[in-house]
Order: C-alpha cells, then sequence, then structure tokens
C-alpha cells in the first residue's frame, strides 16, 4: 500500500473513529451521570425507609432523655443498616453518634445549620452530599424529623460513605470505555475495508501525478475503468508521456547551455530578486573559491563573501540598469575582478540579475608593467642622452677647438654611449629570457675556473675602491651541469653589485660548497630572507654558490622587489655608480633557467648576501 493510499484510507477511518468517539464522548458522561442520579436517588430511599423505621426505637429513649440509652440505640442500629446514625435535638444540640464517644459527642458543634437537618425540620425530610468533617470522607446524609403528638421531638439522621458508589460508578465507567473501545475498533475495521475500497484508484493516480510532479513519468496509471475515474486515469497517463518528452528536449538544451558556460573563461552568474542565487559557472567559482555543489537557491553572501559586488547587485535590482564596476577580491588570491551587472527584465519589473565576471588581474598588471617599463626605460635613455647632446652641442659651438676641454668632454660622450649600449644589450638579453628564446647549453663545467675569471675580471676594480675580493671554494667541490657562460654572466652581475654598494675597507666573498638533497631547503621571508621564485632543481646533489658583501645592505621591505625591472633602492646612488636596474631581474631568470631559486639575504649596515644552487653533473637529473 503506498503512503499515497494510507493518507486517504486513513483519513476515512479517522472519520468513522472520530464519528464513534463523539457519541460516545457525548453518550457517555449523560449514561454515567444518569445512572449516578439513579443509584443515589435508590440509596437515599431506601435509607429513608430504614429511618422511618429506627425512628420508633429512637423516640422513646428521646423522651426519656437518656443519653446513655440512645448512644446505645444508635449504635445497635448502625450496625444493623451498615450507617452512621446521629440523633439531634430540635435545637440542634447532638444527642447521640454511633461514630464517637459521648464524650466527643458532648464537644460536637451545633448542627441546626446543617442542611439537612434544616430540611428535616421544615419539611420532615432533608438530604445532601459532602464531605464529613469528623470522617473525612464523601458521605449521603439524609434526616428525618422525629415526632411526638404532632410536636418534633428530635432529627434521626443517617449518613453512609459514597465509597460504594463510587465503585459501582467505576465499573459502569470501565464497561462504557470497554464498550467504546469495542465500538472504536469495529468502526477502524469497517472504515478500512470501506476506505480500501473507494481510495485505491485515487491514491494510485495521486501517486502517479506526485512522481511526476518529481520528474518521473516511467509510472503509469493502471486503473483505467470505463468510468470517470477511468477517464482520468487515461489522460493523465497521456499528459505524463508528452511532458516526458518536453522536459527531455528542456534537458537536452540546458545541457548544451550548462556546457557553453562552463566553457566560458569569464564567470556567469545568475541571481533572483531575493539575491539568492540561481546559477554560477565553474569560472565564477575559481575566481571566489566557491563550490558549485549546493550553490542553487542560497544567499549570494553564503556562496560569496564579497559584500561590494552584493551592493553592485542591490543597485542593479533597485535601480534595474546595466552596471560595471572593477573589485579587488582577496580570496584565494588577490584578483582585480571587472563586474558587468544586467538587470532580468519580469513581468513585474526586475526579477534578477545576471553579473559577467572578468579577471583582469594579468591585465592591470601588464598595463602597470607597460606603463612603468615605458616610463624607466625613457627615463633611463633620456639620462644618457641628454649629457650626450649637451656635450656635443657644447662641441660644436666651438669646443672642438680647444682641444684641453674637448678631450674630458669626448671621454663622457663615450661613457654615457657605453652605458647606452650595456642598457640596450641588458634589455635584449631579459626580453630574450623572458619570452624562452635563450637556450641553455649544459655541460659539465668546473665551477672553480669559472669563479677565478670573474674575480679575475673585478680584481683591478676592487683594488681601486680598496675592497677585499676573496673566494672560498674547496679543493674537492664536483663538476656542475651549467651553461658556462650564462654562470659567468651571474657571478659578473653579482661582483658588480657587491662591489658598488660596498664601501671602502669591505669585502666581497664568492663562497661554494656541496649540499646534499636532504639539507637543502628554502628559507623563508622572516628573517631578511626571501625566497624570490619556487625552484625545480631535484638532483641527489647540488652546489650552493654565494656572493656575500659587507656593504649598506638592504631594507626587508625591498627584498621582494629588488629583482624587478629598473627597481632601485637608492635610485640617485645606482644612476651615479653606472647601473641600469636590470642586473637583478637577469639574474633571477638566468638561475630559474638553471632550475634553481635566488634567495637574498641581507641586513642593513651589515650587508647583503645572494645565493643559488647548481645540480652536480653526476645527478640523476643531469648524467655525466
Amino acid at each position: 500500500m503506498s503512503a499515497i493510499e494510507g493518507r486517504f484510507q486513513r483519513k476515512l477511518i479517522a472519520t468513522y473513529l472520530l464519528l464513534v468517539l463523539a457519541i460516545v464522548a457525548v453518550a457517555g458522561p449523560y449514561i454515567l451521570s444518569s445512572l449516578e442520579r439513579a443509584s443515589i436517588d435508590r440509596l437515599k430511599a431506601s435509607l429513608q425507609a430504614q429511618a422511618r423505621l429506627m425512628g420508633n426505637q429512637v423516640n422513646p429513649a428521646l423522651l426519656a432523655k437518656d443519653s446513655g440509652e440512645l448512644q446505645r440505640v444508635a449504635r445497635k442500629l448502625a450496625q444493623q443498616v451498615g450507617a452512621r446514625v446521629t440523633v439531634v435535638q430540635p435545637e440542634g444540640r447532638v444527642l447521640a453518634d454511633s461514630e464517637l464517644t459521648p464524650e466527643q459527642v458532648a464537644q460536637m458543634d451545633n448542627h441546626l445549620g446543617r442542611p439537612e437537618v434544616r430540611a428535616a425540620i421544615a419539611d420532615g425530610v432533608g438530604s445532601v452530599l459532602r464531605r464529613s468533617d469528623s470522617l473525612r470522607v464523601d458521605m449521603l446524609y439524609l434526616a428525618i424529623s422525629l415526632r411526638q403528638d404532632g410536636m418534633i421531638s428530635g432529627v434521626l439522621r443517617l449518613a453512609v460513605p459514597l465509597s460504594d458508589l463510587s465503585r459501582v460508578t467505576a465499573s459502569v465507567r470501565r464497561t462504557l470505555v470497554i464498550g467504546g473501545l469495542i465500538a472504536l475498533c469495529a468502526a477502524a475495521v469497517l472504515g478500512f475495508l470501506f476506505a480500501r475500497q473507494v481510495t485505491r484508484p485515487i491514491a494510485e493516480m495521486t501517486a502517479v501525478a506526485r512522481r511526476m510532479a518529481d520528474g518521473d513519468f516511467s509510472r503509469k496509471v493502471s486503473a483505467v475503468s470505463s468510468d470517470e475515474i477511468g477517464q482520468l486515469g487515461r489522460v493523465l497517463n497521456l499528459m505524463a508521456q508528452r511532458l516526458e518528452d518536453r522536459l527531455a528536449e528542456l534537458e537536452e538544451q540546458r545541457a548544451k547551455e550548462t556546457a557553453i558556460l562552463d566553457s566560458m573563461v569569464e564567470g556567469v552568474l545568475a541571481v533572483d530578486g531575493e539575491s539568492r542565487i540561481l546559477f554560477i559557472n565553474a569560472s565564477a567559482c575559481r575566481l571566489f573559491n566557491a563550490s558549485s555543489v549546493g550553490a542553487e537557491g542560497r544567499p549570494f553572501l553564503e556562496v560569496i563573501r564579497n559584500k561590494e559586488i552584493l551592493d553592485l547587485l542591490n543597485r542593479t535590482l533597485r535601480e534595474g540598469a546595466f552596471t560595471t564596476q572593477e573589485f579587488q577580491t582577496y580570496a584565494p588570491v588577490q584578483r582585480t575582478v571587472q563586474v558587468h551587472a544586467a538587470p532580468l527584465k519580469g513581468r513585474e519589473g526586475t526579477s534578477g540579475v545576471i553579473l559577467v565576471l572578468h579577471d583582469v588581474t594579468e591585465l592591470r598588471r601588464l598595463e602597470t608593467v607597460r606603463t612603468e617599463f615605458v616610463a624607466n626605460v625613457s627615463h633611463e635613455l633620456r639620462t644618457p642622452l641628454t649629457s650626450i647632446k649637451g656635450y656635443l652641442e657644447t662641441l660644436l659651438e666651438g669646443g672642438l677647438e680647444d682641444r684641453e676641454h674637448a678631450r674630458p668632454f669626448l671621454e663622457v660622450i663615450h661613457k654615457h654611449t657605453e652605458r647606452l649600449g650595456r642598457l640596450l644589450e641588458d634589455l635584449l638579453d631579459l626580453s630574450n629570457l623572458e619570452l624562452g628564446k635563450i637556450t641553455l647549453h649544459r655541460r659539465p663545467i668546473n665551477l672553480a675556473e669559472v669563479v677565478e675569471g670573474a674575480i679575475a675580471i673585478y680584481r683591478p676594480q676592487a683594488g681601486k675602491q680598496e675592497i677585499g675580493l676573496r673566494e672560498e671554494l674547496p679543493g674537492d667541490l664536483p663538476l656542475v651541469m651549467a651553461d658556462r657562460d650564462r654562470v659567468m654572466q651571474v657571478l659578473i652581475n653579482l661582483l658588480d653589485n657587491g662591489l658598488k654598494f660596498t664601501p671602502k675597507g669591505g669585502t666581497v666573498t664568492v663562497a661554494a660548497r656541496l649540499v646534499p638533497s636532504s639539507e637543502f631547503r628554502v628559507p623563508s621571508s622572516e628573517h631578511g630572507t626571501w625566497n624570490l621564485e619556487p625552484g625545480t632543481a631535484s638532483a641527489s646533489e647540488v652546489v650552493e654558490i654565494s656572493v656575500a658583501d659587507t656593504g649598506i645592505g638592504i631594507h626587508s621591505q625591498d627584498l621582494p622587489r629588488i629583482t624587478e625591472r629598473f627597481y632601485r633602492v637608492d635610485k640617485a646612488r645606482s644612476r651615479e655608480m653606472g647601473g641600469t636596474g636590470l642586473g637583478l631581474a637577469i639574474v633571477k631568470h638566468l638561475v630559474k633557467a638553471h632550475g634553481s631559486d635566488l634567495i637574498i639575504e641581507s641586513q642593513l649596515n651589515k650587508g647583503t648576501t645572494v645565493r643559488f644552487h647548481l645540480p652536480t653533473s653526476h645527478s640523476d637529473e643531469y648524467p655525466a
């Protein structure tokens, strides 16, 4: 039996049960009340008859005013009839009580105020139901007046507890409850039989309709009789088939649209009028490190935690106009996102918003780099060209005739010409490195020879500046797998920088050591150390080359940018020393091309150490 059918049946059964329950609920209390009243009336009649008979025995003792006799008679009569017997004077004083001693009787309150006593004096008979103050139980009190010669000689009161009546009433109540339960069970059985016959075809069609609502059109209605229910079943089956065909078409179309949207580089996101997500593609999820699973139907801010974009979305919903704006996002990484918000028009105005998200981070970075590069190149070219132009104009205006001053002018022109040449050569090298146009010719090389060659070039300059130039190379240093000329270029650039920024009396040291791969660890940016680029070296052993100086040092905030093109810590001093601002950028790319990292450690006024690593020629990656 299906849940639908069960609900129909339970409804009909519940109707029968409620009907029977209502009858029992109304008739039961009425019957019980009638029985209680009838029982009490019978008890009253019985007590009244017994009291009349007892009056003949009580009157003689009452007239004799013999309290002891009255007490004895009261107890005797009480034992005979099973009731409490009390004798009261017309004035209300209690003369005898079957349940109390003479002393207790003497202390009893005046009973003239008791309802049953007043009624007996007035009408001959009185009765009342109340709780006994002395016995602490519910009692039925019945009193009759005793007369002698037409005068009231006293009142005889009988009292019986209602416990027996309560037991009878409880028994009747149990009988009624059992009868009601039997009636409910019978109603349930009859209701079930009737409901099963009536609800089965309706329940089946309801179940089929519900499965159709859930998108399942495979089940059909079997109740296809010739009556109205059968006609309804056939129509339902026809509708299910047509809906199945239509939904298949829509699903195919939706799959195509989803595939197109997911393949887009731009992020696409749709929300309804309450800022709940209707659709989000894979690119939008990647932009904001969100998940598309379970995103539909959730509030925008739960999926994409960006208050600025939410404000743009709400403004578009409110104004109903196309809006474009750029935002900065910080999770999972900092990005610049250009957002185009277009309203979705419905019958009652703007019903939602379509957001198209463009990641323009790289574009903006390239624009910045291009702008800075043009500005830097222009500045670097303008300075020597201005000097060359000034000196040439001086020479052309007559300075050539003054041979004493003409030669220094020509030497300055030659110096700036060489600087322009170095700048253009460095720009060409850097461009080729960034474009991957430089091919490394790796072969086993003797690192000591390369270091000695680089030091030899700068030894005269170091002597002039009174700077010590040392090398610390172990005698058993193995061959390394590298491009000799490019390693030489790296060392020349590093030595040139070390000599430029080391004061008189300082030292520049080139060192090398063998480092097992198990001990090789790239330092972090903490404590003045910055790992500029993640390396790819995977050799079993590497040789660490370092160039250390005792110069002015570099501030920790400058270390992350020190290898950028034209970046100078002290721009004025760098130009005075003839630097182009491209040396470390070239070094970084050359080292990276060898599969290593460029690691720079520096402390202000203590010096700078630049390190990189080269694989040995007998490593697994580069066999000899």
